[in-house]
């Protein structure tokens, strides 16, 4: 694909599969297919059919690292896939790497992936605690998802535990599930990359929106000045789903190699969301509001908690529980002269659905 030229200086741009970008882009997908009506049916089948272990070691291990799962990122880029060396490595090549990676690296990674939380939701830096239960469990709570908050934090104060649940999450993975179908579909995946190499575009946008069928994320587009190389990944799997990894000076975006024609012009028609959504995304739109979200995440907690935990003033936190209330993104519980604060989980996932339709 060449070089595109976005401003100064010009971007790097290529196209590339390997074991380890693909694998990382499976994994992801699979901790996520839960709905066989947003997923690839084969992601949902194998999901399905993964052991019990496998499951939970997924959704443990990448599920106190925010919506963008970001430590099965770390692990990825620790790799460095885009060293001349690495850009054809096999699996053995990238277990052999992980298995080599001292415990103090799983460790370190993982506090990464809960600051680049902490980041996102507009939070100051923290250093991670050291030997404190209660505050290893205040550190991660912005990042939990699917994980048990008890269980991460045992990890974080035994990483030689982490590590191991790592290497055998991924080698498991791989042998269990994912290498069979990878080396099916490898062909196709070389495939795609020669096509999509023989392209040229104007812009790391176009060649996203005619690769993929959607637009670039915005965050990704805000971004793009700190990026030097984009990387294009073909995914077997992707389906409608957008996937990209940002890590400055890399961006990698994947792109899907099933669907038709129609299904690409279907996927860029403009999406017009309901307007009784509108409130809620005027409610997310501010920073307070997500930290007071990722603190209601874990369990339920009254005004004064809320009110200590943020450091602002009383008045200010009640606005701000008045908007998320209306907006029906929490749900307030009466008891004993208190009120106490709960995510309405189901009103949440309305507004994240109808934002994936937009892509």
């Amino acid at each position: 694909m060449g070089e595109l030229i976005l401003g100064q200086p010009a971007l790097k741009i290529a196209v590339n599969t390997s074991v380890p970008l693909d694998l990382t882009s499976a994994i992801s997908l699979m901790v996520r297919a839960t709905d066989e009506h947003r997923f690839d049916h084969w992601l949902v089948g194998a999901r399905r059919r993964l052991s019990p272990e496998i499951r939970h070691d997924l959704e443990t291990l990448l599920g106190f690292s925010g919506r963008l799962l970001y430590y099965i990122e770390e692990l990825l880029m620790s790799f460095e896939p885009f060293k001349p060396s690495k850009l054809e490595a096999s699996f053995a090549e990238y277990l052999e790497h992980l298995e080599h990676m001292p415990v103090e690296a799983y460790h370190e990674m993982a506090v990464t992936c809960v600051q680049r939380v902490h980041a996102d939701l507009g939070m100051p830096k923290l250093d991670p605690p050291v030997g404190d239960p209660i505050a290893w469990r205040e550190f991660i709570r912005p990042g939990i998802t699917r994980a048990n908050m008890d269980e991460v934090v045992d990890l974080m104060m035994a990483p030689e535990q982490l590590k191991a649940r790592t290497v055998r999450m991924i080698e498991q993975f791989w042998t269990e599930c994912y290498g069979p179908e990878y080396d099916r579909a490898l062909p196709e995946l070389r495939q795609a990359v020669r096509q999509a190499s023989g392209r040229t575009y104007p812009s790391v946008e176009s060649a996203f929106t005619d690769l993929s069928g959607h637009r670039l994320p915005e965050e990704v587009r805000s971004a793009l000045d700190h990026v030097e190389r984009v990387t294009f990944c073909p995914s077997y799997h992707l389906g409608d789903f957008v996937q990209f990894i940002l890590y400055p000076p890399e961006l990698i975006l994947y792109f899907n190699i099933q669907g038709s024609a129609d299904d690409s012009a279907r996927r860029t028609e403009p999406v017009t969301l309901p307007e009784d959504l509108l409130p809620g995304l005027r409610a997310l739109s501010d920073g307070t509001r997500l930290r007071i979200i990722g603190m209601l995440r874990e369990q339920e907690m009254y005004a004064q908690e809320i009110v200590g935990r943020l450091g602002i003033s009383q008045s200010a936190v009640s606005r701000h529980l008045s908007v998320l209330e209306s907006a029906g993104i929490v749900e307030v519980r009466p008891d004993c002269g208190m009120k106490y604060y709960a995510i309405n989980a189901q009103r949440v996932r309305q507004i994240a659905d109808a934002l994936e339709q937009i892509g």
